[in-house]
């Protein structure tokens, strides 16, 4: 890993877009979402702090193709194609608000937690061989970021680790060092590559066991089971990952970069 640090701080200021899709998407269910980046000429921060375009009412489940979800570091670029099967939008629902562009706007507090977090997802994908923009959907859903989440289950931290998940893989006094957002964010990003080498490249089982448990995928036999939490987070990161990843490219080194900016 060396220079990450460098390419860290190269994109933690354009990462502001994560919170773009990410803080603007409470309760996401599956959907398509499109959008432009500001012109070149235009602020760097501005440019990667909004999308200019609207997002498709709620939509069924995705038809997801197999072997094209967690993307790995052995090309220049992460390229993500997921096409939605087509059904009319659910009764009553809208598509979250965009902000309007407002070159003035400072961070919000979201965007800045987002942006702090950046640094320690990158790393643990790269160390695991997975897609960051896949790490930032899934923390979106599970916790919108937060460090210090715990859930009626005992989940904890950023990616809604359990204590025994932490324990299994090596966080020491998981009760409380879950809480701590590298220990959080490694322990998330070991499992899901052994998800990965379980399922292969199918995300939806491979999201569908980190919610659920491998025993429920199994149970169901090796299909996404029929609880409806377990359908709509699969749905949910999946519809988050596709817009954070048609916006956004990984370049061979690691960083960040918008599609199209080759700053």
């Amino acid at each position: 890993m060396a220079g990450s640090a460098t390419h860290l701080r190269a994109w933690r200021a354009p990462f502001s877009l994560a919170a773009l899709g990410l803080a603007l998407c409470a309760p996401l269910q599956a959907q398509t979402c499109s959008g432009k980046l500001g012109e070149k000429s235009a602020d760097r921060l501005e440019r990667f702090s909004m999308i200019n375009a609207q997002c498709a009412s709620l939509a069924a489940p995705m038809t997801v193709q197999r072997a094209a979800q967690l993307d790995l570091y052995d090309r220049p670029v992460v390229a993500i194609s997921m096409t939605p099967a087509p059904a009319a939008p659910a009764a009553g629902t809208r598509a979250p608000a965009l902000p309007q562009d407002n070159p003035g706007t400072a961070p919000t507090r979201d965007e800045l937690r987002v942006m702090s977090l950046a640094p320690v997802l990158i790393a643990a994908a790269r160390e695991n061989q997975l897609d960051p923009l896949l790490l930032h959907a899934i923390a979106h859903v599970e916790s919108r970021h937060n460090p210090r989440a715990l859930s009626r289950a005992g989940a904890r931290g950023v990616m809604q680790v359990m204590p025994a998940t932490g324990k299994r893989f090596g966080v020491s006094n998981p009760e409380q060092g879950l809480f701590d957002a590298a220990a959080n964010v490694r322990a998330s990003a070991a499992y899901l590559r052994t998800l990965r080498a379980r399922y292969g490249d199918d995300l939806r089982l491979v999201l569908a066991a980190y919610n659920a448990g491998e025993g429920a995928v199994d149970k169901a036999g090796g299909a996404v089971p029929p609880y409806p939490e377990t359908q709509a987070y699969v749905r949910d990161v999946l519809a988050v990952y596709r817009r954070l990843s048609t916006t956004f490219a990984v370049s061979e080194s690691g960083r960040l970069i918008a599609r199209g900016d080759q700053s």
